[in-house]
């Protein structure tokens, strides 16, 4: 018999769509991980010195403003992308913020874990949602691969005079890697990608958007706690910051990065300050979104664990 052959929309691609029935072992899924996140958050919150992250605050209110628009902008567009493919209900903003807690403080790639499971039980759709879920992810690394090569090569020569302790082999040999992957993914893609051409080319778009109001909203409030310093630094700091966590093999890139901010800025006591104070109030923002959501799941456990059993 001859099997017809499949269009680029055809969402057969993707493997069969699980069963939707629930288990027993379902049903303690997602209790689970919110157990192990608030033990992460217990853990976190005992070395938190919250007399000095008070005094660290800026006083500026627009300050609060532009960090929490930074934090929610990952959230934002993930929504956004899985809103156009799925037509996801307000509901799903819960299951992408515990997808990123869980990736945050626990282990890499296990909120998209969870949130293929949550899709699977909640979204009505045709074929897998595990394509869609690769395909955002894969394509989020990919855009901010090529992102970083397309900054490196605009910041490449003040670089160079910066003499930041990275040796150019180091440096070449990580801006290889991310190329290869790239390359790869693109030389694949076919194989890759289960999605259309027009639906991988809306998602590329939204990631590319998110970087931009990321670097962009991360500036500002940076510029709002230190006001002395002109904005324009402070969106080359923010490109900087992301050049240097995309490149593998390259350590310490805490410690460069405060180098860097120094070097283009001065106010050496006063950048490690807001430096450690965004790292703290990001990780903070985790721990109390990370704690809430479990807590929620937690008080809800037997209305869930009956309604699977019927």
């Amino acid at each position: 018999m001859q099997i017809p052959a499949q269009s680029d929309d055809d969402a057969s691609k993707d493997p069969l769509p699980l069963p939707v029935k629930q288990s027993s072992l379902w049903v303690w899924i997602t209790p689970a991980l919110s157990i192990a996140i608030l033990a992460v958050v217990a853990w976190h919150f005992r070395t938190l010195d919250f007399a000095q992250i008070r005094a660290a605050v800026p006083t500026n209110p627009l300050f609060w403003l532009a960090f929490f628009a930074y934090y929610f902008t990952g959230l934002t567009i993930d929504f956004a992308i899985f809103r156009w493919l799925w037509g996801i209900p307000l509901e799903g903003l819960v299951a992408l913020a515990r997808k990123n807690v869980g990736n945050e403080l626990i282990v890499d790639y296990l909120g998209e874990a969870y949130f293929y499971s949550w899709a699977r039980k909640k979204v009505k759709m045709e074929g897998s949602p595990f394509g869609a879920v690769k395909d955002v992810a894969i394509l989020s690394a990919v855009v901010s691969n090529l992102f970083t090569l397309a900054m490196l090569a605009l910041v490449y020569p003040y670089a160079q005079s910066l003499n930041l302790g990275v040796a150019s082999s180091t440096l070449a040999a990580s801006v290889g890697i991310i190329t290869l992957v790239s390359l790869l993914v693109a030389l694949f893609g076919k194989r890759i990608f289960s999605l259309s051409r027009k639906q991988l080319l809306g998602i590329s778009a939204l990631h590319f958007l998110r970087l931009l109001l990321s670097n962009g909203l991360l500036a500002l409030a940076w510029s709002l706690a230190l006001p002395n310093v002109a904005l324009g630094w402070w969106l080359v700091l923010a490109t900087a910051k992301m050049l240097l966590g995309r490149l593998p093999l390259i350590s310490n890139k805490d410690v460069i990065f405060a180098g860097v901010a120094v070097l283009l800025v001065g106010h050496d006591t006063e950048i490690q300050i807001l430096m450690a104070l965004i790292t703290t109030l990001i990780l903070l923002t985790h721990l109390t979104i990370g704690a809430a959501l479990a807590v929620g799941d937690l008080v809800t456990i037997h209305p869930k664990a009956k309604e699977a059993r019927g």
